[in-house]
């Protein structure tokens, strides 16, 4: 497979905000990076460990590497190794005018959710909601739509816009409250972004579409995430919303009666079935670039 990203990214770095990540997958997406021609640094503190064996290394330590990426000019892209838990432990620590200083993409998903959405509330650096390096191999490589997920991948960092268009034999796309808008895309893992509500770091959603995914949580603790941001006023401030996977969290019917309750106190539109979330494939999200869904449903993105 081709490189996919812009000419403009020379050199890339991986960094582990989060959990320990597995070193033979990182190797794998390494090796993927180095074939496409990259300089790739695998920052000094994403295999060091920590006491808390659930992470990747110290807050300092992880603190350490997400700022020298933004010291190094000569360092193009950052990707994180994998979720887990621990982002955010570095949100109050982050030198918010350095990551200010340059825009920077920052690929991940999952618990980088903290980081993403403290970013656009700093207004720092450019959250990418793409494959991380532990994934990079499967997702580009292994998985049988892999073609899929690295034309959205390419769309997202070249900033093209495209059809969201669902892979054969996966969810289909459903409206559950019609409705057109154009925004923002705020892609996020529900149960992340609800431990950053009260917090300093929840960003304003009025014209920001919610893409929302989540894995191994029993409906209804979706049920009760999805409460917490009706009464805590995001649901009807956002502009719509986009669910994605719920990979393992029940029914499908169960799901889409969350769904539709959720989508009585939203004002925009909300549709299911978008292609994003911890399965594969998955349709990347730059948060830079708008979204727009129409009455019929069809989602354009990268506008």
């Amino acid at each position: 497979m081709d490189n996919i990203f812009p000419k403009t990214i020379k050199h890339v770095a991986i960094i582990s905000p989060a959990g320990p990540a597995d070193r033979a997958l990182i190797e794998s997406g390494v090796a993927l990076l180095h074939g496409w021609g990259l300089k790739v640094t695998v920052m000094p503190h994403v295999f060091s460990g920590a006491l808390e064996v659930y992470l990747s290394a110290s807050v300092a330590g992880r603190l350490a590497d997400l700022h020298a990426c933004w010291n190094d000019d000569d360092i193009d892209l950052v990707i994180c190794a994998r979720g887990g838990f621990g982002a955010a432990h570095l949100l109050p620590e982050i030198d918010w005018k350095l990551l200010r200083s340059r825009p920077l993409p920052l690929i991940g998903y999952s618990d980088i959710t903290a980081l993403h959405m403290a970013m656009l509330k700093m207004h720092a650096g450019i959250p990418v909601a793409a494959p991380m390096a532990a994934k990079l191999h499967e997702a580009f490589i292994k998985d049988q739509f892999a073609e899929y997920t690295a034309g959205y991948c390419r769309a997202a960092m070249h900033g093209m816009p495209m059809e969201i268009k669902n892979p054969e034999g996966g969810n289909p796309a459903r409206i559950v409250k019609p409705g057109s808008i154009e925004a923002l895309p705020l892609p996020a893992n529900l149960a992340v972004m609800v431990t950053l509500c009260g917090t300093e770091y929840f960003p304003d959603v009025a014209d920001r579409v919610l893409i929302l995914e989540d894995l191994n949580e029993p409906p209804y603790r979706i049920d009760r995430y999805l409460t917490q941001l009706k009464q805590a006023g995001i649901l009807s401030q956002c502009a719509g919303i986009a669910f994605g996977d719920f990979l393992d969290c029940g029914t499908n019917n169960e799901l889409q009666l969350i769904f539709h309750k959720a989508a009585e106190a939203v004002n925009g539109p909300v549709i299911t079935g978008f292609p994003f979330g911890h399965g594969l494939p998955i349709a990347s999200v730059r948060t830079d670039r708008r979204i727009r869904i129409t009455e019929s449903g069809t989602v354009f993105i990268g506008e």
